[in-house]
């Protein structure tokens, strides 16, 4: 193996590895550890990013474990490409997950990620568990079309509304918002709580209704 399709390999198999970490590491462990606590604490709040030092501290461990697996299958060489290519897909996707939460798609591959990912956090939190791909979502049976995508306002990203704050009309077709814009303590915490536990936050808490004319727009 030469130098560039090792990096080609290790940046295609980062997408195992994503799928992998999300659904294991960050979903099934509920905590304690650093990569659920941190991803969770996302999942509760939207707006909340893991920093730097932190993402960088996983990048090292990840390299740990494939640079020396990787040594041992092709040699110190292409492992190295292997790796490389591994951790710049890693820091890849860490930019794109950043965009679906800031940004709006400007492609249809940026448009499908979004309605997937979207669903992950406000339909079902074990499933689509891929973010750059749906490959192993598919492999192991854990990928749902994600359809009309209900979004609770006080969560919607600030690229989905408008300045009613109802859902832009270009992407009402896949989505719609639920429940009040506000958040309050208690929604918070019980955000936190639902996320902790893998269940969807919920869109209309406690009944709660959405000023008149809110949350309306279905499929075309």
């Amino acid at each position: 193996m030469s130098i560039i399709p090792a990096a080609v390999v290790g940046a295609l198999s980062w997408t195992a590895a994503e799928y992998g970490l999300h659904r294991f590491a960050m979903h099934e462990k509920l905590g304690p550890e650093m990569a659920s606590t941190e991803h969770l604490s996302h999942h509760a709040d939207v707006t909340y990013f893991s920093p730097t030092w932190k993402k960088v501290l996983s990048a090292a461990g990840t390299s740990s474990i494939a640079f020396p697996v990787a040594w041992a299958t092709v040699g110190r060489r292409d492992a190295t490409a292997f790796t490389a290519g591994m951790i710049t897909a890693y820091f890849g996707y860490e930019v794109a997950h950043r965009r679906i939460h800031t940004h709006a798609p400007r492609t249809a591959y940026g448009s499908r990620m979004r309605r997937d990912h979207l669903s992950h956090h406000f339909g079902a939190p074990r499933r689509n568990l891929g973010v750059t791909s749906s490959v192993w979502d598919r492999v192991f049976r854990t990928y749902d079309d994600p359809g009309v995508v209900t979004v609770p306002r006080r969560m919607a990203p600030v690229w989905l509304l408008d300045e009613q704050g109802e859902v832009r009309p270009e992407l009402q077709q896949h989505y719609r918002v639920k429940g009040r814009a506000d958040i309050t303590t208690d929604d918070a915490a019980r955000d936190r709580v639902d996320a902790f536990a893998n269940r969807a936050p919920v869109a209309d808490p406690e009944g709660e209704t959405a000023p008149a004319g809110a949350g309306d727009h279905a499929a075309a």
